[in-house]
């Protein structure tokens, strides 16, 4: 009983001293909770004061401080201007005997800036945008008037046998007239397997073309029209190509695109010269080729103007090996027209097989020359490797006119013909004691 006795006395003093613990922990816990939103609310209160106070701080010191440190100053070169586009067309028609291509000329290079409209300094004018957007547009429809749809219907037979019409289109530009017929240039490789050409006028008009003429280095083809069998309708609504100046080309230069650029539909765009200074090199010519930043493809097609609506370049896939495929490039016009003259007169360029390149200033002076164009390949059977032409040689000059550049060399072969003699002075770096000599060189004309 006594024990009993102990151990209730026992469980009630444990349970007394579990009340005093108990009673101790509660308060410690509430003056902790109390402790941590006193401290918040303190540290609310004093971020409140500093942002207020650092926003008037801030506010009434920004213009004390932009003046010491110089701040939101005015540039000195910020004004812009805007480019005042005029669209120029010809009115000339080539000599009844003999077609002309017209190039235009210009009163001003295209990038002068002289008496332009001034814009608010530091500030793009929107109306200013959109007038130069419009002439754009305007340019634009213009140029169209002077480019013509060419279908080539080929034949062929389908899976079950039959014989049907295949047709692709591409473009063509109409470049000259005569009094009976009109020249539209296109490309070759478009053209060359087709077993019926058809010219296509924005009136839905069809016509079948029979007569075509071509040079495949440059991959262009001249197709000859007669007036007679177009409608009136459609003579009327065509135009001439302004034809311009590619020597104006620079890099930066804005230009339009026109053409077929994803291979199907007609499309424009604007962009700019990358590069203006590729040569290609094929047989008895160099061509010149600049670069821009319209997006193409493999099928592309199409043509480059400048800002006032003169053709400037020819877009190609098939000429400048030496440049990227996936580089958007395009022949300088000038490297076209007298071919595309000689093509509508019913001739063909005059061949000599000379492949040859522009020399560094550096071979020049090894060699102890000052001028020439090396020769890099002679064409087998030709009239030069007749004339005893060979490859390494120099052409230090032709009928007696030093030659700087292939260019040079193109352009006084393109003035001769069959009939002509060409007197062509040569360095060949050898042991022997002639290293300097002329030979005579008969032209022909390479018929395509």
């Amino acid at each position: 009983m006594a024990k009993d006795d102990e151990a209730k006395k026992a469980e009630e003093l444990t349970e007394e001293q579990d009340s005093v613990i108990q009673e101790q922990i509660k308060p410690w816990h509430k003056r902790k909770f109390k402790k941590v939103l006193s401290v918040l609310g303190f540290s609310l209160l004093a971020g409140i004061i500093f942002g207020i106070s650092g926003r008037f701080v801030f506010k009434y010191s920004d213009g004390f401080i932009s003046k010491i440190f110089g701040l939101n100053q005015t540039y000195d070169g910020a004004g812009s201007r805007t480019t005042v586009i005029n669209t120029t067309q010809t009115g000339e028609k080539p000599d009844n005997h003999e077609v002309k291509i017209i190039q235009t000329e210009t009163d001003k290079p295209a990038n002068d800036i002289k008496g332009q409209e001034k814009v608010q300094e530091g500030t793009a004018s929107e109306d200013s945008f959109r007038r130069i957007v419009a002439e754009m547009r305007n340019t634009a429809a213009n140029v169209q008037k002077g480019m013509i749809r060419i279908d080539a219907i080929t034949n062929v037979v389908n899976w079950l046998g039959e014989t049907v019409d295949q047709t692709e289109s591409t473009m063509g530009i109409i470049v000259a007239e005569s009094d009976e017929f009109v020249f539209i240039l296109t490309y070759y490789d478009k053209v060359k397997n087709a077993d019926k050409l058809e010219i296509v006028f924005e009136s839905g008009n069809a016509y079948i073309v029979s007569s075509l003429a071509h040079d495949e280095s440059y991959n262009i083809a001249v197709l000859t029209v007669p007036k007679q069998m177009l409608k009136q309708d459609d003579i009327d609504s065509m135009a001439i190509m302004s034809i311009g100046n590619s020597d104006e080309i620079y890099a930066g230069m804005p230009i339009i695109g026109i053409g077929s650029f994803d291979g199907k539909s007609r499309m424009i765009e604007y962009g700019y010269v990358t590069s203006d200074d590729f040569v290609e090199y094929i047989t008895d010519a160099a061509i010149d080729i600049f670069t821009t930043d319209i997006c193409l493809n493999d099928s592309s097609v199409g043509i480059i103007v400048d800002l006032n609506g003169r053709l400037v370049g020819i877009i190609t896939r098939q000429v400048g090996s030496s440049i990227k495929f996936n580089i958007s490039k395009s022949i300088k016009v000038n490297c076209l027209v007298k071919v595309a003259e000689t093509l509508c007169n019913g001739g063909s360029r005059i061949y000599v097989g000379l492949k040859s390149e522009d020399i560094p200033d550096w071979a020049l002076r090894e060699n102890s020359i000052e001028n020439g164009i090396y020769v890099s390949g002679v064409e087998p059977s030709s009239p030069a490797s007749d004339a005893g032409i060979r490859k390494g040689d120099f052409i230090i000059s032709m009928n007696g006119i030093p030659i700087v550049d292939v260019g040079l060399f193109t352009n006084i072969l393109m003035q001769s013909d069959e009939n002509s003699t060409l007197e062509i002075e040569l360095y060949r770096a050898s042991k022997s004691a002639d290293q300097r000599f002329k030979v005579s060189v008969k032209p022909i004309k390479k018929h395509n």
